[in-house]
């Protein structure tokens, strides 16, 4: 019986942890996609320090790509683990086009922040089986040194999608992928009857820890100790309470809570405070964006999420403009895009 394929499109953090959790644990064959640094990936590989895994250095997947496109495989899954950036040069639907066409009988699962994110792709791929990945991990790879925190965590379950062909099929490919992905005794992966909700009590974090470090560009426990769980987050998450309240979801008080002490005395950088650090495109419009037109479209008064927004979009702005992704026509007052 031949192994499992998967390909794996993005080498952050999440996407390493599944990469070596599906080839040294699952027994699949690994593909992961490297857009920067693929020669280096392939020398020497990747350096783990991880609460779940030990520590050990050069890791390699069994292959390793720099682009979607250059692969002619069919896969059993594709995992989508890159940046979710909608206000960049590469949406996630021009990354993935290439192999989701060709591969019309692979499950796509989104490891990705925020919510609404499958909607582009339904729409584009009409029929596609795509899967939600909800992880808490405290996990980043800088440099190719992955640091892990936690053991991972993670809850897959299948998007509502009114075009699916098969409901029946899909939930066998989800429960075998379950299967492939869960470790005894080292992770926790739970089938999700609800990723929506799931995505809302996950942007309790994401909206407030995860976008106030960034703008200040410091970890969350010193960002603690200045006092920003009670000032800045606490009045954001009654906001995303509030907005997701008016989408139907009612968030358990509780997750407030759990949110707020998940990262505490680690001195862990979210991923939007490492971006911020490395002048790298931040997930503004999943994390931020789309709770805010959720709230326009019901009613619900967000000032606070709207203020963190804009002051991200600021900061976005110069990064990218650093980038060369936009020039400022000083003359004229405007922007304009080079993508």
């Amino acid at each position: 019986m031949s192994r499992p394929s998967v390909l794996i499109v993005g080498a952050g953090a999440l996407g390493l942890v599944a990469a070596y959790t599906l080839q040294e644990y699952g027994k699949c064959d690994v593909c992961l996609v490297v857009k920067f640094g693929a020669d280096l990936v392939r020398k020497d590989g990747y350096t783990f320090k991880s609460a779940q895994f030990g520590s050990f250095e050069h890791w390699k997947p069994k292959y390793i790509l720099e682009s979607v496109a250059e692969t002619t495989h069919q896969y059993d899954y594709i995992i989508v683990s890159v940046k979710n950036l909608p206000d960049g040069p590469e949406p996630v639907n021009d990354i993935v086009r290439p192999v989701v066409k060709r591969c019309p009988q692979s499950a796509l699962i989104l490891f990705e922040n925020g919510i609404d994110i499958e909607k582009p792709l339904i729409r584009e791929f009409p029929g596609h089986a795509i899967f939600s990945g909800v992880s808490l991990i405290n996990c980043t790879n800088i440099d190719r040194v992955v640091n892990q925190k936690n053991k991972d965590s993670i809850q897959l379950g299948i998007f509502e999608n009114p075009t699916l062909k098969d409901n029946a099929v899909a939930q066998k490919q989800l429960a075998e992928f379950i299967k492939l992905y869960h470790i005894e005794g080292m992770n926790t992966v739970t089938l999700d009857e609800n990723v929506r909700f799931s995505r809302w009590k996950k942007l309790v974090y994401n909206a407030s820890i995860n976008t106030t470090t960034a703008l200040a560009q410091l970890d969350v426990t010193r960002a603690t100790i200045c006092g920003f769980k009670e000032g800045l987050c606490r009045p954001i998450i009654d906001e995303i309470y509030a907005i997701a309240k008016a989408d139907g979801y009612i968030i358990p008080p509780e997750i407030e809570d759990h949110m707020l002490n998940l990262s505490n005395g680690l001195f862990y950088k979210p991923s939007m405070c490492v971006d911020a650090e490395l002048g790298r495109m931040m997930e503004i419009e999943t994390i931020v964006g789309n709770p805010l037109r959720e709230a326009k479209k019901y009613g619900v008064p967000a000032p606070r999420l709207e203020t963190v927004y804009h002051l991200l979009k600021m900061l976005q702005y110069r990064i990218m403009e650093k980038e060369g992704l936009i020039t400022t026509d000083e003359e004229n007052g405007v922007a304009h895009k080079k993508f």
